[in-house]
């Protein structure tokens, strides 16, 4: 006897198969409309749908339009927020990944790192400088960007104090870095033996715009990573934390660090 729909569903077939097509339709729309928000991407300026496309919203949460990700368009809100007028502003971006900040910037200049060409030189029409030692003059630019470039470097405590140098006064290192909630203590993942280097944990990798496109993780930030980072550096560091969904601002390590340099 049938007494529901389950029941019709089971004693029929393919009525039971469209049911079930059914349900998984509704399920994937519930999705669907979960994980997508109507917007506005700081980094295209335009209205958009974000979607998760992916368990890791970080990397996942997708602007429909520019494909950026969330620590993409939350650098370029606080420049939007706190640097008005920074499109007219001397920038640099050490490793970029994408054009965002170029589309807007009317000063800009970038480099990546070829570890055996001679700094300063271009490689393929890019320039090439190390950020432990870089080949520009003092109080060269207003703004300094890197995006999740810290992790990968073997003395960030020499890059923080030499890309101030080559700020002007006032000028201000604008960056994203993971930084780890379950560390109390910042520490470096490798040591440099004989001039090579030794693993000091299993090897971490992440990507690379150059290269074999990996870059080897060196450093762990932990939570005293700003009062770690200001005194290695001489100026004085800020961490702005924004979780908006409507601005595509959501997953983990999403802090942008602002470094500024002393006025005089």
């Amino acid at each position: 006897m049938i007494h529901s729909l389950s029941d019709l569903a089971r004693a029929t077939p393919v009525l039971g198969a469209s049911l079930k097509r059914a349900d998984e339709d509704r399920r994937e729309l519930a999705r669907l409309l979960r994980d997508k928000k109507a917007g506005y991407c700081h980094c295209c300026r335009q209205e958009t749908l974000f979607e998760s496309i992916g368990d890791w919203d970080r990397d996942d949460y997708l602007c429909g339009l520019c494909f950026s990700i969330p620590r993409q368009r939350h650098l370029q809100m606080i420049l939007d927020t706190y640097f008005p007028g920074w499109e007219n502003a001397s920038l640099h971006e050490s490793s970029p990944s994408n054009d965002f900040l170029s589309r807007y910037s009317s000063a800009y200049s970038d480099s990546q790192f070829f570890e055996d060409a001679a700094p300063g030189t271009r490689v393929g029409g890019v320039r090439n400088e190390n950020l432990e030692k870089m080949t520009f003059d003092d109080n060269t630019f207003d703004l300094f960007i890197t995006q999740d470039v810290f992790e990968h470097v073997l003395n960030p405590q020499v890059a923080a104090k030499e890309i101030l140098r080559v700020l002007k006064p006032g000028g201000a290192h604008i960056f994203t870095t993971p930084k780890h909630r379950t560390i109390e203590m910042s520490r470096t993942r490798v040591e440099r033996v004989e001039g090579k280097i030794e693993d000091l944990f299993v090897p971490e990798f992440h990507g690379n715009p150059v290269g074999d496109g990996r870059s080897l993780v060196t450093w762990d930030y932990g939570r005293d990573f700003e009062e770690l980072f200001t005194a290695w550096s001489g100026g004085t560091t800020v961490t702005y934390v924004t979780r908006d969904r409507s601005l595509g601002l959501e997953g983990e390590f999403l802090e942008v660090f602002v470094n500024r340099k002393p006025s005089r």
